[in-house]
C-alpha cells in the first residue's frame, strides 16, 4: 500500500468512524435530555452483556479474515454460517439466564429489554464479516457511507421513542434499529453475498486465528465494562448513569481516531510484516501523528469538561463532570496501545495479545473492581480506572515491543513527548480559564482558544516533526 493509499484510507476510515460517532453523539446528547440517568444505568450492564455476547458470536472471525492473505468468497461465507450458529446459541443462552441477571441485579426492566436487545448479536455477527470484507478491500469509503445511515435511521428512531415516553425502551430500540439497519445497508452495497458454502479447512485456519482473538474480545469487554457490571449492584440505577455516561462521550470521541488508526493500520501492517524497516517506519510515522492528533484532543477535552457537559447535557448531568475529564485525560497515552497492538496482530501473534488482554483484565479486576467493590463510589472508581488504564498501556502493552520488532518502549515515549508535552502545558493553560467564573459559553470558548494558540505555538515554536509530518500527510492527500 502507498503512502497515498494509506492517506486516503484513514480520511475515510476517519470519517467513517467520525461521521457515525458524531451522530451517535448528538442522538445520546438528546436522549439524556429526554431520559432519566436510571435508563442509562440499565443500558450500561445491559450492553456490557450483549457486547461480550457479541465476542463470542464472532469468534473473531473477521480479523482472521483480514489477517488471512488467501481468503476468497468461499471463505468469508465459511465465517459467515460460523458466527450465525454461535450467535443462536449464545442469543438462546441469554434468553434463558435473563431472569438469573434481572433477579441479580434487582433491575425490574432488565429482564425484557436483555431479551429484546440480545438480537444484536445476530445483526451484529452477520455484519461483523460484511465489514471485514470491505475492510480488507479498503473500501473505507462504503464504511463510511453504511455507517452515517445505520446511524441517521436508528437516531431519528430512538428519538422519537424517548418523546413518546418508551424511557429505557427508546436506547434499546435505537441500539438494535442501528445493528438492523447496518447489517441491510452492508448487504445492499458488499459485492460479497452469503452463499450457503462451506470449506472445513477454512474453518479450521479461521478457528486457530481467531479463538484467541474471541478470548481477547471478551476481555476487553470485562477490562472496560468491569466498573459498569461492579457498580450495577453495588450503587443506584442513577449513579450507574452519571458514571456510564460520563465515560461513554469521551470514549466515543477519541475512539474516532484512534479506531481511524487502527483500521487502517491493520491492513497496512499486515502487509508489510516481513519487511522489518518498512514495518518499523510505519510504526513510528503512526504513533508520532497520531498522538499529534490525540494527545491534544483528550486534554483539551478534559480542560473544558464542566462547561461542555452543562451546555449539551444539562445541570441535571454535572455530577458526571469528573468521570468526564479523568476518561478524557486517561486517553492520552491510549494511541501507544492502538498501534503496538495492530503491530502484534499484524505478526499473526494473537496469542500475545489475548495475553496481555489477560493481564489487563487482571490488573482492572484487582485495581479498578476493588475499588468499585470496597468504596461503592462512582468518583474512586473514575481515579481508579484513570491510574489502572494508563499502567496497563505503559507497562503491559508496551513491554513487547522491543523484542518482536525492536522498538523499545522507552524510544517510543521519546518519539512522542514533544506533543503530550506541548499537550500538558496547553491543558494547564486552558484550565486556568475555570477560576475567572465565565459562563459556560464564555468559558468553552476561551479554553478552546488558549489551548489551540498555546499549542500549536509550541509546535511551531520547537519545529514538531509531528505538525510538519501530518501537514505533509495532508498535502498528499489533498494533491491526489
Amino acid at each position: 500500500m502507498s503512502q497515498s493509499s494509506a492517506t486516503r484510507a484513514f480520511l475515510w476510515s476517519f470519517l467513517e468512524q467520525g461521521g457515525a460517532k458524531v451522530v451517535q453523539m448528538v442522538v445520546q446528547i438528546v436522549l439524556a435530555r429526554l431520559l432519566a440517568p436510571d435508563a442509562f444505568g440499565l443500558l450500561a450492564v445491559l450492553l456490557v452483556v450483549t457486547n461480550i455476547a457479541d465476542s463470542i458470536a464472532q469468534s473473531g472471525f473477521g480479523t482472521a479474515l483480514i489477517q488471512k492473505g488467501d481468503a476468497d468468497n468461499v471463505s468469508y461465507d465459511t465465517a459467515f454460517w460460523l458466527s450465525m450458529g454461535i450467535a443462536l446459541v449464545i442469543y438462546g443462552a441469554i434468553y434463558a439466564l435473563a431472569p438469573a441477571l434481572a433477579s441479580f441485579y434487582d433491575m425490574r426492566d432488565l429482564l425484557p429489554t436483555l431479551r429484546v436487545l440480545s438480537l444484536v448479536v445476530l445483526f451484529n455477527a452477520a455484519n461483523s464479516i460484511q465489514r471485514s470484507y470491505m475492510q480488507k478491500h479498503m473500501d473505507f469509503k462504503g464504511l463510511f457511507q453504511v455507517s452515517i445511515i445505520a446511524a441517521l435511521v436508528s437516531g431519528v428512531i430512538g428519538v422519537a421513542s424517548a418523546a413518546m415516553q418508551f424511557g429505557s425502551w427508546a436506547l434499546v430500540i435505537q441500539v438494535l434499529s442501528q445493528s438492523i439497519f447496518t447489517c441491510l445497508v452492508m448487504l445492499a452495497v458488499v459485492p460479497w453475498k452469503p452463499h450457503f458454502r462451506f470449506r472445513k479447512t477454512d474453518a479450521i485456519e479461521l478457528y486457530k486465528y481467531g479463538w484467541k482473538i474471541c478470548v481477547t474480545g471478551i476481555l476487553n469487554v470485562l477490562y472496560s465494562g468491569i466498573s459498569e457490571l461492579i457498580l450495577g449492584k453495588t450503587c443506584s440505577s442513577a449513579e450507574l448513569g452519571y458514571y456510564s455516561q460520563g465515560r461513554k462521550y469521551p470514549n466515543a470521541a477519541i475512539g474516532v481516531a484512534n479506531n481511524a488508526i487502527a483500521n487502517v493500520l491493520f491492513p497496512a501492517l499486515s502487509e508489510v510484516r516481513d519487511d522489518h524497516r518498512r514495518l518499523y517506519d510505519r510504526v513510528h510515522r503512526g504513533l508520532v501523528i497520531g498522538t499529534f492528533i490525540t494527545a491534544p484532543l483528550s486534554l483539551w477535552a478534559a480542560s473544558i469538561a464542566s462547561p461542555i457537559v452543562e451546555l449539551l447535557l444539562g445541570q441535571d448531568w454535572l455530577a458526571c463532570v469528573p468521570i468526564f475529564a479523568l476518561t478524557c485525560a486517561s486517553n492520552v497515552f491510549v494511541i501507544l496501545q492502538v498501534v503496538n497492538l495492530r503491530v502484534y496482530m499484524a505478526y499473526g501473534r494473537s496469542d500475545l495479545y489475548m495475553n496481555l488482554q489477560i493481564l489487563k483484565v487482571a490488573a482492572s479486576i484487582i485495581g479498578i473492581g476493588g475499588t468499585a467493590y470496597l468504596t461503592h463510589n462512582i468518583y474512586c472508581t473514575a481515579f481508579a480506572t484513570f491510574f489502572v488504564g494508563i499502567f496497563n498501556v505503559l507497562c503491559i502493552d508496551l513491554a513487547p515491543a522491543k523484542r518482536l520488532y525492536g522498538y523499545s518502549a522507552l524510544r517510543q515515549l521519546r518519539d512522542i513527548a514533544p506533543s503530550l508535552s506541548a499537550a500538558f502545558i496547553a491543558f494547564l493553560g486552558a484550565s486556568l480559564i475555570s477560576i475567572l467564573g465565565l459562563t459556560p459559553v464564555l468559558e468553552l470558548l476561551f479554553q478552546t482558544i488558549i489551548f489551540m494558540a498555546i499549542y500549536y505555538g509550541l509546535a511551531r515554536l520547537t519545529k514538531m516533526y509531528a505538525l510538519y509530518a501530518s501537514i505533509n500527510q495532508l498535502r498528499t492527500l489533498i494533491g491526489r
